[in-house]
């Protein structure tokens, strides 16, 4: 797997565990309320929730990279936006205020590491391509 895409996964993944251990220290539940079932939310789906969408949308884009270094800018397009676009899914869950917050910013935290992410990647392939 190309180091860019295992940064940015390894970048995402300690952000919103980081943002996770500031919840539960500032007393957030970490608790969301689903038709009447309260469902906790563990570091572990933390994890996953972080790695996975990370893994998946960047691999390819560095991979594409390699012979077409524009599909980055999409990449940092489509990677900023679909975090960002779900802010409304984490503002919408019944949970309290703490909880809520932590789960917006890491949305937020996961749209700037991709774009940060491709960034760095681009660079890169430019370069390459330059000499």
């Amino acid at each position: 797997m190309n180091n860019s895409v295992l940064a940015a996964t390894a970048a995402a993944v300690v952000g919103n565990l980081a943002i996770y251990l500031v919840a539960v220290i500032a007393g957030g539940s970490l608790e969301v309320l689903d038709k009447g079932t309260v469902n906790p939310i563990p570091s572990g789906s933390i994890v996953m929730i972080s790695a996975v969408p990370t893994a998946i949308g960047m691999g390819p884009v560095a991979l594409l990279s390699l012979r077409w270094p524009a599909v980055v800018r999409l990449g940092q397009v489509v990677g900023a936006a679909l975090p960002l676009l779900t802010i409304a899914l984490a503002a919408m869950v019944d949970t309290d205020g703490v909880t809520k917050t932590a789960l917006i910013l890491m949305h937020v935290l996961m749209a700037a590491v991709i774009v940060a992410s491709l960034e760095l990647l681009h660079r890169r392939v430019v370069g390459r391509a330059n000499g």
